[in-house]
């Protein structure tokens, strides 16, 4: 059984999404999506973080579990990406530079309103964003940084 790296933390491949793939797929699509290349395709992960090493090795770890999942290091290169071709999901890190993730996703839903989000952090600040989100009537998952790439693959199902 390989083994992948996270940072410092040795993570085993995670059996049980390779056994329930086709599920994970009809589950990652929003019906009302684009519906001609769904049965076909990879789900789409817009991963986020203006740390590289954080962007590219969960990129790395999703693309190993079937997910078409592109690495950005800034808010903005993120949504020129969201303009060429909706995500199924952003995942993003919440304390970033010029854009934060909160606003990223949210200019991101603004072009691809059926996209879900999933937001990691590891700064307790990020309370007071969240906060602001949710009083406007946007919902996203909150996942706490450093994350286990099989929790990080739970919320994707």
């Amino acid at each position: 059984m390989g083994l992948l790296s996270f940072g410092q933390l040795p993570v085993v491949q995670a059996s049980w999404h390779l056994q329930a793939g086709s599920d994970l797929h009809s589950a990652a699509v929003d019906e009302s999506s684009e519906a001609r290349d769904t049965a076909c395709r990879l789900p789409r992960i817009l991963v986020v973080d203006d740390e590289r090493l954080v962007a590219d090795t969960l990129s790395e770890i999703l693309k190993r579990f079937q997910y078409d999942a592109s690495p950005f290091y800034n808010g903005e290169t993120a949504i020129e990406a969201a303009r060429e071709r909706c995500p199924d999901f952003v995942l993003s890190d919440v304390i970033m530079p010029r854009l934060n993730g909160v606003e990223t996703v949210l200019k991101i839903r603004q072009i691809c309103p059926h996209t879900r989000v999933i937001l990691l952090s590891g700064n307790a600040a990020t309370a007071d964003l969240l906060a602001k989100a949710h009083a406007e009537g946007h919902d996203f998952e909150l996942l706490a940084k450093p994350i286990h790439p099989d929790e990080l693959l739970r919320h994707l199902h």
